[in-house]
């Protein structure tokens, strides 16, 4: 018996797949992906941005330039919470407060990118911010 195809417009045997059917394979995620759409992360991102008083740490330091203050503000800059040690180095530690740091765009750019070392963000973050409370 056959069938009509939706997909090329001829006929094929029942049960036979036709290879101008589209694919609808769903993209497959990781470990890190499902991580940051869970609310323990977004618990804890929220907490860095408050340690942090939604300042990018680097940029008050100074130390690898600043962000243009022009655009420096909540409304123009999205600030972001930075895996110091990447998630799929080290995922046991992605949740703790020495291995996270908040960074505007640039910074963690640079950050991803090695540009700057690990050590310095690690002290970084193990020190409160030189504006707050100590």
């Amino acid at each position: 018996m056959l069938r009509s195809c939706p997909y090329c417009g001829g006929s094929h045997p029942v049960g036979y797949v036709c290879p101008k059917k589209p694919r609808y394979d769903r993209p497959r995620q990781s470990q890190a992906d499902k991580f940051r759409r869970s609310y323990a992360w977004k618990t804890k991102q929220a907490a860095i941005l408050q340690r942090d008083f939604h300042l990018c740490r680097i940029c008050n330091d100074g130390k690898y330039g600043r962000y243009d203050g022009r655009l420096y503000s909540a409304v123009r800059v999205r600030l972001s919470v930075h895996h110091i040690e990447p998630l799929v180095e080290c995922f046991d530690r992605r949740l703790d407060d020495e291995n996270l740091i908040t960074a505007c765009p640039w910074h963690h750019k640079m950050a991803d990118d090695g540009e700057i070392p690990r050590d310095y963000l690690h002290e970084l973050a193990e020190t409160s911010p030189r504006w707050g409370p100590t």
